[in-house]
C-alpha cells in the first residue's frame, strides 16, 4: 500500500506504526498531507516529536495528532461551558470541534505560512500557551 498513489494519508488504526521508509515511499507516490486518526502514528520511541515525525513534517503537510484528534477533549470542554446552545445537537458539537481545529491550523499558518513544518509550529504554539 505504501506505493499506491495518494495525496492524503490518515493513519488511524493504532499508534507507532508508520516508519520513515513507508513515509518516503508514500512521498515518492505523491503524498501531500498526513492527518493522523491515531495519536503518535509514527514508529518513533519519542512520544512528542521524534525523528520520523520531524522528517515527515519537513517533507509534507503534517497535521499534528493533538489537533486532528481533539474531538473528545473538545467535546468535554464544550459540555463544561456555560453558554451551550440548548437543545444540544450533534451539529453544534461538530461545529464547535471543527472551529477549534480550524483556529489551531490557522494560528499555525499565521506563524509559519508554508506547507511544511506545520506540526513543529503547532507544538511551539502549544508549548508557549502552556508556559505562557
Amino acid at each position: 500500500i505504501w506505493t499506491t498513489p495518494a495525496e492524503i494519508f490518515i493513519p488511524a488504526a493504532a499508534s507507532r506504526l508508520v516508519t520513515q521508509s513507508q513515509v518516503s515511499q508514500m512521498i515518492q507516490s505523491g503524498l501531500e498531507v498526513i492527518s493522523p486518526g491515531a495519536n503518535v502514528p509514527f514508529a518513533d520511541t519519542e512520544i512528542f516529536f521524534g525523528p520520523i515525525m520531524e522528517f515527515t513534517d519537513q517533507q509534507v503537510s503534517l497535521i499534528p495528532d493533538f489537533v486532528s484528534n481533539c474531538g473528545i477533549a473538545r467535546l468535554f470542554a464544550y459540555l463544561m461551558e456555560s453558554k451551550i446552545d440548548l437543545p444540544m445537537s450533534d451539529h453544534s458539537i461538530f461545529e464547535d470541534t471543527s472551529n477549534t481545529i480550524r483556529m489551531a491550523l490557522e494560528k499555525a499558518h499565521r506563524m509559519h505560512p508554508y506547507k511544511t513544518d506545520i506540526c513543529k509550529t503547532a507544538f511551539e504554539i502549544a508549548l508557549q500557551e502552556l508556559i505562557g
